[in-house]
């Protein structure tokens, strides 16, 4: 079962502040973008998502993600992006694992 309102928080909060300074102002906005868009996608899919559409959520939130990878991202922020996207993948009533970043070529 999907947790909408605490999706909802989640997609207000800042993401990856211990970024700055490391990487640029615009690739935060262009990955939390992308993230955020993954979080509206999900909440779409409604209370009680079928799991093939979260996984085609995600998918296109990964493909997204290594549309923006020019080699900027690297072990850190490779850590990061999963986390976050597992911790949304958990918030749709999910358990976020790798198996949801198939897709990641970052």
């Amino acid at each position: 079962m999907s947790d909408i309102a605490a999706l909802k928080g989640q997609r207000e909060k800042p993401l990856f502040p211990e970024w700055a300074g490391h990487v640029s102002d615009e690739r935060i906005e262009s990955v939390t973008r992308a993230l955020r868009e993954l979080i509206d996608d999900l909440i779409a899919l409604g209370p009680d998502p079928d799991e093939d559409d979260a996984r085609g959520a995600v998918d296109k939130c990964v493909r997204r993600l290594n549309d923006l990878d020019d080699g900027w991202i690297t072990t850190i922020e490779r850590e990061d992006l999963c986390e976050a996207i597992y911790r949304i993948v958990d918030l749709a009533g999910f358990e976020g694992d790798e198996d949801w970043t198939e897709e990641r070529e970052w």
